[in-house]
């Protein structure tokens, strides 16, 4: 493909372009937020759940540089996810429309023949305005924005009383997997954007390169679980994937009290960075939690979504 006085190709990537990958990924962060937030493990999570022969493109110039990167992924029964990356040296030169194109011409394959309407959901930096109106202009509608949350530990945080009756135990691998999902499945159906999940996909996805099952807890109620954090270490921090709480549950202080464990947790393991993603607009005020432990925003991330048929 030749656009103007630049020249590249689009291709799908192989494993071995997965820290080049990265490197893209990465410097498209510092162009937006200051800072990377991605690593190697994340780019090799992903692609345990996508077959990125056919789901992942990625541009090349003449000189052998990736230089455009995106991705279709299959989140839920009616939902897929989308992001497109352009190194910033080279926009505006048609990368990130023919990566898009890639995109939506392989999402209606995997659409076809599914119930009920199929969403594409394209995820970008909010600042990143020329991105914005990309997609736009493809038709996509603006539907919420998700802030990128942080703290810096400066020292071992309090630890936070469960409720009398509440315990928190550690998950145990090869026995809590199904009550896990469960837990999961029925808190987070008060989240924007849920669909089912397949219990065996999800599992897999979660126990990607950084899976570490030491950092996952679940919070019991006599015999019967009641809410859940998942974390996982990251090269930028510790990140808290998933928390959750019963709706019968919530407002008791267990949310609160999972993240204070979690942070006592990284600071005995010198990691003093805490890092999560949180809808903006929560209906469960999530946002509120976080700011109650002392975590601010940092960034945000556009959701953009399209019906596929």
């Amino acid at each position: 493909m030749e656009k103007g006085a630049l020249k590249f190709i689009i291709k799908h990537p192989t494993l071995d372009d997965a820290q080049a990958i990265t490197d893209l990924v990465a410097l498209c962060d510092i162009e937006d937020i200051g800072e990377p937030d991605i690593t190697l493990s994340d780019v090799l999570d992903m692609w345990s759940s996508i077959p990125i022969e056919t789901d992942a493109w990625i541009a090349v110039s003449v000189t052998g540089e990736i230089i455009g990167y995106g991705f279709v992924e299959v989140t839920g029964a009616n939902r897929m996810d989308t992001c497109v990356f352009v190194h910033p040296q080279f926009k505006n030169q048609g990368i990130g429309s023919l990566l898009l194109e890639k995109v939506e011409a392989r999402a209606h394959v995997l659409a076809e023949g599914k119930e009920g309407k199929q969403k594409l959901m394209n995820q970008l930096s909010f600042t990143n305005t020329a991105a914005r109106k990309l997609v736009e202009d493809r038709g996509y509608q603006f539907s919420r924005l998700y802030e990128r949350m942080k703290i810096e530990l400066e020292e071992q945080p309090n630890q936070y009383q469960l409720p009398e009756g509440i315990t928190l135990k550690h998950f145990q691998p090869d026995h809590d997997e199904e009550t896990l999902f469960t837990i999961y499945d029925e808190t987070f159906q008060d989240s924007w954007g849920y669909t089912k999940k397949d219990f065996s996909t999800w599992i897999s996805q979660k126990k990607g390169d950084g899976y570490d099952p030491s950092l996952w807890f679940l919070v019991w109620k006599d015999s019967k679980p009641v809410g859940f954090l998942m974390s996982r270490m990251q090269e930028d921090g510790l990140f808290i994937d998933l928390l959750g709480v019963k709706r019968e549950y919530r407002k008791h202080g267990i949310g609160k009290a999972l993240l204070l464990y979690t942070f006592g947790i990284a600071y005995q393991r010198n990691q003093k960075t805490i890092l999560l993603y949180v809808d903006s607009d929560s209906l469960t005020n999530a946002n509120r939690l976080y700011q109650s432990v002392g975590m601010r925003p940092h960034s945000q991330t556009a959701v953009y979504m399209k019906e596929l048929n």
